[in-house]
């Protein structure tokens, strides 16, 4: 008599599922003081509220505890055996990032809507000597918007504003918040 075991999914493969804060420290590889909250359309339309700010209805906002990869680290060139030759690929951690960000990122928005992507980077950004630490944002950017945009059932080219705010926190995080753009924002851009 053989006994099977359940196979245990693979954490690419579950991506509609959700993710236990033990699960996503060993997708990231590395541990994480807090596991953030997502936050919902509901929780910020509710926040908003209590703050005395109106929120538009459409607005998503979600936060990430960790912060995308690099451009320098999001590729690596590997070899082909089938074709005989080098090709760029998604390397291990960009994966695991990718695959992180769409499991927090659940919800979808009009496809054929114009939108603001604002991201706002919490990072320890001033060494304790009070010099601001070497930390390039912008080179982050791209990985994320493809990964959200695609999370959300959009086209990245419907972001037609992007703010991206380097702030200085304890702990990483990033802070991603999509808003419908104004009829006079989008006559500007």
């Amino acid at each position: 008599m053989s006994s099977q075991r359940p196979e245990k999914p693979h954490p690419r493969s579950a991506i509609s599922a959700r993710m236990s804060a033990a699960q996503f420290r060993a997708l990231m590889g590395r541990s994480i003081g807090k596991l953030a909250r997502r936050v919902t359309r509901a929780d910020a339309a509710g926040a908003a509220k209590r703050n005395g700010t109106q929120q538009p209805e459409s607005a998503f906002e979600v936060v990430l505890p960790f912060l995308p990869p690099s451009i320098n680290a999001t590729y690596a060139t590997v070899f082909d055996r089938e074709t005989g030759r080098m090709k760029r690929v998604l390397s291990t951690k960009a994966r695991r990032a990718k695959t992180a960000i769409q499991t927090f990122v659940r919800g979808s928005l009009q496809p054929d809507g114009i939108y603001e992507l604002h991201i706002d980077v919490e990072l320890p950004a001033i060494t304790k000597g009070g010099n601001p630490r070497k930390v390039d944002l912008s080179n982050r950017i791209k990985f994320l918007e493809d990964c959200v945009a695609k999370a959300l059932g959009i086209d990245d080219s419907r972001f037609f504003r992007i703010v991206l705010t380097k702030l200085h926190a304890e702990h990483e995080r990033t802070v991603i918040r999509i808003l419908p753009m104004s009829e006079s924002a989008k006559d500007a851009a």
